[in-house]
């Protein structure tokens, strides 16, 4: 099967997910939360949002990824000491996906904009994290599942990755260490990508 393409603007970086039989190829979710959001203005690429803000993003265990070109111009930023490693291709500031901090959990979110095939990833099951303070705008697509059930399918992502120790196995973080050890954001950068 051919895998599925996350690339970058410029075509650098090049990341392979492993394809299922059949969509859904992951958990996909629409996140809203600040952080997502000021990852994207960071880079200065606030076009990988949606209308609403929103970050379209899939869901995977990190042992379907493979990094097929580029590995040189991954990067990685974290807003917080304890945070996310937010993973971009520093040759264009495209924002590939994220992980948890360290090497322990399972897990990939993979930023859709970068995905060319779309179509076969299968529905958004949810938005989520979305600021009380923001009310999303009228006319948003809707989505085909619950808040609850995108939660349950980052829960089954974790249990089954553990179980197969997929985390030995993340491309990102090769021996335990991350491929490129992630810039902590400063203080005066947060307050404008949160503004």
């Amino acid at each position: 099967m051919t895998p599925i393409s996350l690339a970058c603007d410029c075509g650098n970086v090049v990341l392979h997910i492993a394809p299922r039989p059949a969509p859904p190829q992951g958990n996909r979710i629409i996140c809203h939360c600040n952080s997502c959001r000021a990852f994207a203005r960071l880079l200065g690429r606030t076009d990988v949002l949606d209308s609403a803000d929103g970050s379209d993003i899939l869901q995977i265990r990190c042992d379907r990824l493979s990094i097929a070109k580029g590995a040189e111009d991954i990067a990685a930023l974290k807003l917080s000491p304890k945070g996310l490693s937010r993973w971009y291709a520093a040759c264009c500031n495209t924002p590939l996906g994220n992980t948890t901090g360290g090497p322990g959990f399972p897990f990939f979110g993979a930023l859709v904009h970068g995905i060319v095939a779309k179509d076969t990833l299968g529905p958004v099951l949810a938005r989520v994290n979305i600021p009380k303070e923001r009310p999303l705008p009228q006319g948003l697509p809707a989505t085909e599942g619950r808040t609850t059930a995108a939660f349950a399918g980052v829960f089954t992502i974790m249990l089954s990755g553990w179980l197969a120790r997929a985390q030995k196995r993340n491309p990102l973080f090769p021996n335990g260490k991350p491929l490129a050890p992630p810039r902590l954001v400063s203080l005066a950068e947060k307050e404008t990508a949160y503004a």
